[in-house]
């Protein structure tokens, strides 16, 4: 092969990997660009405006809480609800009735609008918001409760018109189907808790603190805390529980569940419940 056909080849090459890169990447912006082109918009979107051959008009700006943008030349347009395709078209018409001819409009998502999770979830933080997303869907993201996670107690925190509310929630009635799911909106916060804590005192193996699980028995919190030793006065076992500001005082004869096989007279713990274990003087 002559020098003269070798370099062509070479110089052939190399313009084939400088240009398929190029090509490639703006194929991905195109299809990154068209499956955003259904897409609902929602307060806290951050778009990028781009109004061709026209760089002093195209812009980053985010989408405010009551729904609304601002670009040069064009203040309060309404963005919220529409879809990326609709606000184009919006935008398109605003400039071509006042300034400019056949203007050509494109409207990208840079960020999307986020809900934040926290608390006893296996995957705390922020998510994108990317249309319609409900509460118990959230949660299923954030990898779902943990096992001490307070499932009737779910605090979702939001604003309204710059006032703050916290609404508490079932999810288990949601589940059971007996509450409707709820949908949320930009920069809600649900936060999920702790069941709370129950204490184990006297004979058992090892008395102290234990985090509440849901539906927690009675003799599985003893089997938390290493089962009963063997100076236990197990049928004098008591729960001490406060119930709208008053102590009660609930007796458990052990050997009726275990002896007899009785589950129903285990008892599910409360937090702040504490279980006592009296020492046998026989």
């Amino acid at each position: 092969m002559s020098p003269i056909i070798r370099n062509k080849l070479f110089l052939f090459s190399l313009a084939t990997l400088l240009i398929f890169p190029i090509h490639a990447c703006a194929e991905s912006e195109s299809e990154d660009y068209s499956s955003q082109k259904d897409y609902m918009l929602s307060p806290g979107d951050l778009l990028e405006v781009r109004v061709y051959e026209e760089p002093d008009l195209s812009a980053q700006v985010r989408i405010s809480e009551n729904g609304m943008i601002k670009l040069p030349l064009l203040e309060n347009i309404r963005a919220a609800g529409l879809t990326i395709g609709e606000l184009e078209r919006r935008i398109t018409a605003l400039l071509a009735r006042d300034f400019l001819v056949d203007p050509q409009v494109n409207v990208f998502v840079q960020e999307y609008a986020k809900v934040y999770i926290m608390g006893k979830v296996r995957g705390t933080g922020s998510y994108e918001l990317k249309g319609r997303l409900t509460l118990t869907s959230a949660i299923a993201m954030a990898g779902g409760f943990e096992e001490n996670a307070d499932t009737t107690r779910v605090k979702l925190i939001r604003t309204v018109s710059g006032v703050r509310e916290t609404q508490e929630i079932n999810i288990d009635e949601i589940t059971n189907n007996l509450l409707p799911d709820i949908e949320l909106r930009p920069n809600d916060t649900v936060v999920v808790e702790e069941l709370g804590r129950i204490s184990i005192i006297g004979q058992v193996s090892a008395p102290g603190t234990y985090s509440l699980k849901k539906d927690l028995t009675l003799l599985e919190a003893i089997g938390l805390a290493g089962g009963f030793t063997h100076i236990a006065a197990i049928d004098g076992t008591s729960i001490i529980r406060i119930e709208h500001g008053r102590k009660k005082i609930i007796r458990v004869k052990i050997s009726d569940i275990t002896k007899r096989g009785d589950k129903s007279k285990d008892i599910v713990l409360k937090a702040g419940d504490t279980i006592v274990v009296p020492e046998s003087f026989f």
